[in-house]
C-alpha cells in the first residue's frame, strides 16, 4: 500500500500544506466531539453513536500507546503531532461512551437493567477493540493512513441511521456531518502526496461516496422535525 519512510519523506516535500491539513483535520475533530457533547447535555440523548464512539477510541487509544513507535523510531513531526491531538480526542471518545450510558439506556434497551445496560456496553467496547485490532492489524497501515481516513466518515452512516430511527432531529447537527467532509479532504490532500494509492481509483470512489454522504445527511435532517424538548429529569 505504501512505505512508511518513504511516506513521511514525501510528506517533508510539502511541509506547510500538509501542516495546514493536519490543523484541519484536528480543528474539525474537536469541533465534531464540542458539539456532541454541548448537544447531548442539552437535550439529554446521546450523539456519537456507540460503535462509532468504540471504534474511535480503540483506533486512537492504540495510536497514543505506540508512543515509543512514533517518537524514538519514527521520530517525524507528522506522527508527533497526531499522538498530541489523539490524547485529546481519547477523553472525548470516552465522554461519549458514558453518554451513551446515561443517555441510550431507555431508547436503545429498555428492558434491560441500567447495571446490565452499562454491562452490555462494555463488553460491547472491548468486542470492537477486537474486532478493530484484527482489522488494523490485517491491512499493514503503519502509520494509520487508511484508518484515520475510515474513522473521519465511520459515523456517518451510523447518524443515518439515528435519524431514521428518531425520526427528529434530537442529537443530529449539521457542522458535525460537515466536519468529517473537512477531515476526509485535508486528509486526502496530505496522504496524495505520500503515496500513488492515494490517488488511485479505488480510493477516489471512497472519498466522492463520503463527501456526498455527510451532503446527503444533512439534506435528511432538515427535514425532520426539531428536537423535542428534554423530559424532566
Amino acid at each position: 500500500m505504501y512505505d512508511p519512510r518513504a511516506a513521511l519523506l514525501a510528506i517533508d516535500t510539502h511541509t506547510v500544506p500538509i501542516m495546514i491539513c493536519l490543523l484541519l483535520t484536528v480543528a474539525a475533530a474537536f469541533l465534531y466531539f464540542t458539539i456532541a457533547v454541548r448537544m447531548a447535555l442539552k437535550q439529554k440523548v446521546y450523539v456519537v453513536p456507540f460503535i462509532g464512539s468504540a471504534i474511535f477510541l480503540w483506533h486512537d487509544f492504540t495510536f497514543v500507546m505506540l508512543y515509543d513507535k512514533w517518537f524514538e523510531v519514527y521520530d517525524h513531526w507528522w506522527v508527533k503531532m497526531w499522538w498530541f491531538a489523539l490524547v485529546g480526542t481519547v477523553i472525548f471518545e470516552i465522554v461519549m461512551i458514558v453518554q451513551v450510558y446515561r443517555y441510550g439506556h431507555e431508547e436503545l434497551w429498555p428492558r434491560l437493567s441500567r447495571r446490565a445496560f452499562g454491562w452490555m456496553l462494555v463488553l460491547g467496547t472491548f468486542g470492537l477493540g477486537a474486532m478493530w485490532l484484527l482489522v488494523k492489524v490485517s491491512l499493514g497501515d503503519e502509520l494509520f493512513f487508511i484508518t484515520f481516513i475510515i474513522t473521519a466518515v465511520f459515523s456517518v452512516p451510523l447518524h443515518t441511521a439515528i435519524m431514521s430511527r428518531r425520526q427528529t432531529r434530537a442529537g443530529q447537527s449539521a457542522v458535525m456531518e460537515l466536519s468529517t467532509i473537512v477531515m476526509l479532504w485535508a486528509q486526502t490532500y496530505a496522504y496524495s502526496h505520500a503515496a500513488p494509492f492515494f490517488k488511485s481509483t479505488p480510493f477516489l470512489l471512497f472519498v466522492a461516496a463520503f463527501t456526498l454522504w455527510p451532503l446527503a445527511n444533512v439534506w435528511l435532517l432538515y427535514r425532520l422535525p426539531k428536537a423535542p424538548a428534554p423530559a424532566a429529569a
